[in-house]
């Protein structure tokens, strides 16, 4: 009994079995006669994970938090109260006693990220200020305070971080930040040269998961800023629809078998030396029709970004009410120094079908350069792509 070629991770299957069968009596799905693959199990998705957390928070109690809902309907998991922190640090410790965290992810809302941080650094035996996300004039304010009391580690989304930075910055101030976390979206060179030079000194601690699963993946200073690490006791399979996650053992949040994860992810090479590398890929789910062509918004960001003078980009998607994988209208912004019509130009040379789109509809594709790119205010994370309702004007 094997795993499937290409998996991250190596489980026993019959360990794996068992577990499904457990699960089965807790609110997972029944484990099929004859089972003897980890294909042989069917795949789960949130409602299972639901049903399972509900029955362990009866008996223990927890938090019931929910996703962040960029890209899809928010999920509900019951998170026990540990929030398998523990577990985490046998592998992963930025933390450690004697450090001063700003926690700089947003309370409320039922968002798990600042809950976590709070619960590491009791875990780690460190200090924690609960501060939440600060912009860069509130951080130009602060950062002199910020330097005084001493904080060594900071913590929040890599949007986040930079809006800390650049306030950090402009104030000329310096902080003994030996210690960046951070997780929830994907690193653009900008911020990560802003937060870089704001904290000269810090090495960057990332972690991948989800509120369903919570933290399934690491890196630390040692790694490329892009790959991750499976922690134990867990096998990814890459699928195009999105990974599968099995896990095995106690202390986790949540127990799952062949859960479906919302992104691609691909096995990786690291410098560190360590293996269950892994690259998330981008969201299984972001191809879009757009007036009978199909992208993948992925894949439309990469040209953007390729132009010289663009740091950062966004689409703006325009489709019917409610409709949010069929688009009439693309709009990209885009930060930086680059011409909006050396953009557009760009996308029509890199994307035939736009050209085409564009012959019967000319307003459909535009570039437009901005201040600021639109957020999402419970997350502050940069969604990849923003719906707005499409009218006839638009035509």
């Amino acid at each position: 009994m094997t795993m499937a070629a290409g998996s991250i991770g190596r489980l026993p299957v019959p360990e794996v079995l068992a577990h499904a069968d457990r699960l089965a009596r807790t609110g997972g799905p029944s484990v099929p006669q004859g089972a003897r693959e980890l294909a042989d199990l069917p795949v789960t998705g949130p409602a299972e994970v639901l049903g399972i957390s509900r029955n362990a928070a009866e008996r223990h109690g927890a938090l019931l938090l929910s996703s962040g809902g960029t890209t899809g309907e928010p999920k509900l998991t019951f998170v026990p109260h540990h929030q398998a922190v523990e577990r985490l640090s046998a592998r992963w410790r930025p933390l450690v006693p004697g450090s001063i965290m700003l926690n700089a992810f947003n309370a409320g809302r039922m968002w798990a990220s600042h809950y976590y941080m709070q619960r590491l650094a009791e875990h780690s035996g460190a200090t924690v200020i609960p501060f939440g996300p600060l912009t860069a004039e509130d951080a130009m304010a602060w950062a002199p305070r910020l330097a005084r009391i001493g904080v060594t580690a900071v913590a929040g989304t890599p949007t986040g971080l930079a809006d800390l930075a650049e306030g950090v910055l402009a104030a000329g101030a310096e902080l003994p930040v030996k210690t960046v976390i951070w997780m929830a979206e994907p690193w653009t060179d900008t911020k990560r040269d802003a937060v870089t030079r704001a904290f000269p000194q810090a090495g960057f601690w990332g972690n991948y998961g989800s509120v369903e699963t919570y933290v399934i993946a690491v890196n630390d200073p040692r790694c490329d800023p892009a790959v991750l690490h499976l922690l134990p006791e867990q096998v990814l399979e890459p699928d195009d629809g999105g990974a599968l996650l099995t896990r095995v053992g106690e202390g986790w949040t949540v127990p799952v078998v062949r859960y479906r994860l919302g992104d691609r992810v691909a096995p990786a090479e690291c410098r560190c030396g360590r293996g269950d590398g892994l690259r998330v890929l981008g969201r299984a789910d972001d191809m879009v029709k757009f007036r009978g062509a199909t992208f993948g918004i992925g894949e439309v960001l990469d040209v953007v970004r390729s132009v010289p003078g663009v740091t950062e980009a966004q689409l703006g998607l325009a489709g019917a009410d409610g409709d949010r994988r069929t688009a009439e209208r693309l709009t990209v912004r885009f930060l930086g120094t680059a011409d909006a019509e050396d953009v557009t130009a760009e996308l029509l040379r890199a994307f035939d079908r736009f050209r085409q789109v564009m012959s019967h509809h000319p307003k459909a594709v535009t570039a437009v350069r901005a201040e600021r790119l639109a957020r999402i205010d419970r997350t502050t994370k940069v969604p990849p792509a923003t719906w707005s309702k499409w009218s006839e004007e638009d035509r």
